[in-house]
């Protein structure tokens, strides 16, 4: 999914540390010059054995036409947020969205869900929550940057990262 890009993107697979400025946005291997992404926060915590959480929160920004794929081996939930322009996803599992208050509703809509395999668009105020292990892809085909901020949670295991004899 995406947000194995964003998680290694907003810097969260190390521990947390104290920093004395906000580190610059930086750009791995693969990652389309179109997209930006920005560390917030991010740290690892130990959970049950033999488990470590890895969290992120971050800025996204997509430009007009740029086109990011989803990874499907990603193991991360990953919540997002658009706080500005539009972003089109694809994504190869139900996921639930929720619409953002407009002019004359109070607040936003109760989520719906999207099924597997169709587009949808996020506009500024809406949100998905994305499950882990699912492909697609997000594109921006409006006119302006789609910005979006993002949550990720990825519950890593020793006993997933060892090969069965």
């Amino acid at each position: 999914m995406l947000f194995v890009a964003v998680l290694t993107l907003l810097g969260s697979l190390g521990p947390a540390a104290a920093q004395e400025a906000t580190p610059p946005s930086a750009r791995p291997a693969a990652t389309p010059e179109a997209v930006t992404f920005r560390t917030l926060a991010s740290g690892t915590l130990n959970i049950l054995a033999p488990g470590t959480a890895t969290l992120a929160f971050g800025r996204v920004t997509v430009a007009p036409g740029a086109t990011v794929p989803l990874d499907p081996t990603d193991p991360s939930a990953t919540l997002v947020y658009m706080s500005s322009g539009a972003a089109t996803f694809r994504v190869e599992a139900e996921i639930p969205v929720a619409r953002g208050a407009r002019a004359g509703t109070p607040g936003p809509t109760a989520p719906e869900v999207i099924p597997a395999g169709t587009e949808f668009t996020l506009n500024d105020g809406d949100s998905a929550l994305l499950p882990p292990m699912t492909g697609g892809e997000l594109r921006n085909d409006g006119a302006e940057p789609a910005v979006a901020w993002v949550a990720t949670v990825a519950v890593i295991t020793e006993a997933a990262a060892t090969p069965t004899p």
